[in-house]
């Protein structure tokens, strides 16, 4: 009986699209559009969340300590910091690599051998997680041997406000592709009804349930939604695969989701695609469903 069942939605529904050949191709493509947009929309979230994630994670404190303090203390203090929980790495940096690296980033560094050497030794501090910055960084200002943090949690804050707001809006802007596609998935198969009505009405009269009668419907919009986000992911994919080879090259400064991703990235956009397609559908149908009562068991 279920086989029965199977073998006359999957005829019904392959019947309709080869029916309305036309209609189907429009919409398939109309959806592959909207599609292709809600997955570059996505992709492009996603390789923001992973460049925040990378830049949060290199962020450093900065900790200088007092010219009184000896080298030998000073190195046993970062050998300390380097052991609390929430530390990945404490670097020791005596105040001569300070001065090189200071000589490097100002052009008119030979102004600087007139006066010595100013700096004092300091210490570079990374945090496992970025939310631990200002904890680490009022840790290290209590320390008397410290005499004073450059603190960069302003900046971590404002990167996070940053990677929220772009989250919000492209959640908004990937809530109304979805509706789009599917109001193009549900006017479609409005269409459909409209044109097998009587048909749909004689099924009815012989016994077929309300899910039986809507089955080939839904099926018919996962299809448009499969193949539409198929199309998208065909032409989105090479793309990003190509755009993050030349970001892999020098100077580096922008990274993008690995291939390897890729993958996951397309099963999710076919997914969706028919998920959006069959709530197309879904809607058409218990409309015409509510309006016309003689279709009702």
């Amino acid at each position: 009986m279920i086989w029965n069942i199977l073998d006359f939605i999957l005829h019904e529904t392959l019947l309709q699209l080869r029916r309305e050949r036309l209609i189907a191709i429009a919409t398939i493509s109309t959806v592959a559009v909207l599609m292709m947009l809600l997955g570059a929309i996505l992709l492009f979230l996603f390789d923001v969340n992973l460049n925040t994630n990378r830049i949060l994670g290199e962020m450093e404190i900065w900790a200088c300590f007092d010219e009184g303090v000896p080298r030998e203390q000073a190195e046993a203090e970062v050998e300390k910091v380097g052991k609390w929980p929430s530390v990945r790495s404490a670097r020791f940096v005596p105040k001569e690599e300070g001065m090189k690296w200071l000589r490097t980033q100002l052009p008119s560094s030979e102004a600087l051998k007139a006066i010595g050497n100013p700096l004092p030794d300091g210490v570079r501090v990374r945090v496992k997680d970025p939310k631990e910055l200002a904890p680490v960084a009022q840790r290290l200002e209590r320390l008397d041997a410290i005499a004073s943090v450059v603190r960069s949690d302003d900046v971590f804050h404002r990167a996070v406000r940053l990677k929220r707001a772009i989250t919000w809006v492209t959640a908004i802007v990937c809530l109304l592709v979805a509706v789009a596609g599917a109001f193009i998935v549900h006017n479609t198969i409005r269409l459909s009804l409209h044109a097998r009505w009587r048909e749909i009405y004689i099924m009815q009269l012989v016994g077929a349930t309300r899910a039986t009668t809507a089955a080939p419907f839904l099926l018919e919009g996962a299809v448009h939604g499969l193949l539409g986000a198929a199309l998208a992911a065909c032409v989105l994919i090479p793309i990003h695969m190509y755009l993050a080879s030349i970001a892999a090259g020098p100077p580096g400064v922008v990274v993008l989701a690995p291939d390897e991703t890729m993958i996951r990235f397309a099963a999710a956009l076919l997914v969706s695609g028919a998920v959006l397609g069959m709530v197309g559908a879904g809607l058409s149908i218990r409309r015409h469903l509510r309006h016309r009562r003689e279709w009702q068991p």
